[in-house]
C-alpha cells in the first residue's frame, strides 16, 4: 500500500514536465524584468569609487599591426630605419608639417622627411595640434576627444586638455570618441613624434564637413606660441593610374607653392592643408616640399595609385640653406633609392643568379619594374665576401636606364672583374653586395696638388683623376680603407696608373657624390 501511494503516473509525466518548464520561464522572465525595471541597486553612491579607467581615459591603438608594426622593438627599429637618410636641416623649428597617413610600407619613408626637420627641435616643442580627415564617421565639424592619452606601443601620448577644453566652447568643435576610436589618420603619426620629440602633449582633431578659414581662425592663437607644432595629415590623389597621379600632385604641390585652395578630389586631407595655407599667409610662412611619391612606387600596382608628399613650413624671413648641385643631386638620388630600393636589389640579385648560374645578362623588364627604373642613370655595383672586395664595377655617365645599368654592372662585377675570378655558383650564397649611384661631376679648379687636398672632403667625395688617356676613379667608400687625403689621392693616381709623386698641368680631377643601398650583409 505505502508504494502503491506514492508511485509516479507516468502517463501524467509530460504535463508534469510542460508545467514545470513554464514556470522556470516564468520565473527567468520576471527576474530579469524586475532587474530591469528595480528603482535602486543595493550598493550606495556614497562608495562610489572612480575605476582606473574612469580616472585615466585611454584612447587604444586601433591599426598597431596594420598600418604599422604592433611590435614596440620592431615599430621602434622600422622608425629609426626611415629617419636615419638625413637631410639638410633648419636652422630654426619648423612651424608646420604636413605628411601623409597611409601605412608605412607605402608611405612612411615620405612623412619621415619632414619629421627629421623637427628632430633637432625634440626638447623645445611641447605641444602639436594634430589634424586629420575622418574616414570612418561621418562628422559636422571638428571632433575632439575626450580621452586623457592616446596610446601606441611606444607608450602613452598624454592629450592637452586646457586646449582641448578651450576649443570646445567653439562653434563647430565638439567631443567625439567614436570618431577617434578606429580613425588612423591622426593615430599613424604619433610613432614619429614620440620618437622625434621628448616631452609633448597633442590636440587631436578629426574633421569632416569643416570650415578651413573657421578651423585656421581657432587655431590662430596656439600657433603663434614658440613650443606649439602643427601637424597636417593629408593624402594627395587617389586610385588614378600611376603617370596621371604624379602629374595631378605636381599641379598640387604648385598649389600649396603658390598659396592656392585645393578641391577634395586632390587631397584626402584638403581642408587641413588649406587651414595650413591660411596660417601660413597669416604668419608669413613659407612651404617647402621634401619629397613626393605613390603607392606605386613600391607596391608596383601602376593601375590605381595614392599619392603622398610632405611639407615643411618655415618664417619668410628664416634663411634656407641653398644647395649645391652636387648636394641637390644626391637628394634626389637619396629620395630615388629610397622609394626605389627593393626594385634597386630585387634586380641585383636576379642578375647575379642569371649571371652565375647561365651566364647571361639580367635583362629587366618594363612589365616588372616602376617605369622610373628606366630613367637614365650611372652605378656600381661593389661585391664582398667576408667582407673582402670579390667584385667591382660600373658606369661613370649615365648613358642608359639605371635598370639596365644596374643589371649590366652586376653581371660584370660578378664575371668580369679581372683582379678576380668569376664567381661560382657555390660562393654565391656567401656574396653580399651593395649598389652605387652616382651624381654628375664637378670638376675642381686649382693650382697645384696641395690646392687639390685643401678642397676634397672625406668619406664624402668621389674623385676622377684624368691625365692624357690614363684615369682613376676611386668611390666614396674607398676612404674607410684610405682616410688620409694624401694617401687617398696618391693610391688614385696609382689607379690611373701615374706614380704617387707625379703631377702635371695637365691633371683633371672631378668631384662626384653616390647615394649607396647596401643588401644586408650575410
Amino acid at each position: 500500500m505505502f508504494f502503491k501511494k506514492f508511485s509516479i503516473d507516468y502517463n501524467r509525466l509530460p504535463r508534469y514536465i510542460l508545467i514545470i518548464g513554464i514556470i522556470v520561464v516564468l520565473a527567468v522572465f520576471n527576474f530579469f524584468y524586475f532587474k530591469e525595471h528595480l528603482s535602486s541597486n543595493s550598493e550606495t553612491i556614497n562608495n562610489y569609487s572612480l575605476r582606473d579607467e574612469d580616472m585615466n581615459k585611454t584612447r587604444e591603438a586601433a591599426v598597431a599591426g596594420l598600418f604599422y608594426p604592433s611590435d614596440v622593438y620592431q615599430l621602434s627599429s622600422v622608425i629609426d630605419g626611415y629617419l636615419e637618410h638625413k637631410t639638410s636641416s633648419l636652422s630654426r623649428r619648423p612651424h608646420i608639417l604636413i605628411v601623409p597617413h597611409a601605412g608605412y610600407m607605402y608611405s612612411a619613408r615620405v612623412s619621415a622627411q619632414a619629421y627629421q626637420k623637427i628632430q633637432p627641435f625634440g626638447k623645445t616643442i611641447k605641444k602639436v595640434i594634430l589634424i586629420g580627415p575622418a574616414h570612418r564617421v561621418a562628422v559636422k565639424g571638428v571632433a575632439l576627444s575626450t580621452a586623457d592619452n592616446f596610446k601606441t606601443p611606444l607608450g602613452l601620448v598624454p592629450v592637452n586638455k586646457e586646449i582641448t577644453k578651450s576649443l570646445s566652447a567653439l562653434d563647430g568643435f565638439n567631443y567625439n570618441d567614436l570618431a577617434h576610436k578606429d580613425e588612423h589618420s591622426l593615430e599613424v603619426q604619433l610613432p614619429f613624434l614620440q620618437k622625434t620629440l621628448q616631452n609633448f602633449s597633442i590636440v587631436p582633431l578629426l574633421y569632416g564637413q569643416a570650415d578651413a578659414d573657421k578651423l585656421a581662425q581657432a587655431l590662430k592663437p596656439y600657433l603663434q606660441q614658440d613650443d606649439t607644432l602643427l601637424v597636417i595629415s593629408a593624402d594627395l590623389s587617389h586610385y588614378l593610374d600611376y603617370q596621371t597621379a604624379q602629374n595631378v600632385d605636381k599641379e598640387t604641390a604648385v598649389m600649396v607653392e603658390k598659396n592656392k585652395p585645393l578641391d577634395e578630389h586632390r587631397s584626402c586631407g584638403a581642408t587641413g592643408i588649406n587651414t595650413a595655407m591660411l596660417l601660413a599667409k597669416e604668419f608669413g610662412l613659407v612651404p617647402q616640399m621634401l619629397d613626393m611619391a605613390s603607392s606605386g612606387d613600391v607596391g608596383g600596382d601602376m593601375r590605381s595609385v595614392v599619392g603622398y608628399a610632405a611639407w615643411v613650413f618655415n618664417r619668410d624671413d628664416e634663411p634656407q640653406k641653398k644647395l649645391s648641385p652636387l648636394e641637390k643631386e644626391v637628394e634626389n638620388l637619396d629620395n630615388f633609392s629610397r622609394h626605389n630600393r627593393d626594385a634597386i636589389l630585387d634586380i641585383v640579385r636576379k642578375s647575379l643568379q642569371e649571371a652565375v648560374a647561365n651566364g647571361k645578362i639580367y635583362n629587366p623588364s618594363r612589365q616588372d619594374y616602376a617605369n622610373v627604373m628606366f630613367d637614365k642613370g650611372a652605378s656600381f655595383v661593389t661585391l664582398k665576401e667576408q667582407g673582402e672586395l670579390r667584385g667591382c664595377i660600373g658606369s661613370l655617365i649615365a648613358s642608359r636606364a639605371i635598370a639596365q645599368d644596374i643589371a649590366a654592372n652586376a653581371y660584370a662585377a660578378a664575371m668580369e672583374d679581372t683582379r678576380f675570378s668569376p664567381v661560382t655558383v657555390k660562393e654565391l650564397p656567401k656574396v653580399s653586395f651593395s649598389v652605387s649611384l652616382l651624381t654628375d661631376y664637378e670638376k675642381l679648379s686649382f693650382k697645384n696638388e696641395d690646392d687639390v687636398l685643401s678642397q676634397i672632403i672625406p668619406n664624402v667625395d668621389g674623385l676622377v683623376i684624368r691625365d692624357g688617356d690614363r684615369q682613376g676613379v676611386f668611390l666614396p667608400s674607398v676612404w674607410e680603407q684610405i682616410p688620409d687625403k694624401k694617401e687617398f689621392l696618391n693610391n688614385l693616381k696609382i689607379k690611373a696608373g701615374l706614380s704617387p709623386a707625379y703631377w702635371s698641368d695637365k691633371i683633371k680631377i672631378y668631384r662626384f657624390r653616390v647615394v649607396e643601398i647596401k643588401d644586408n650583409e650575410n
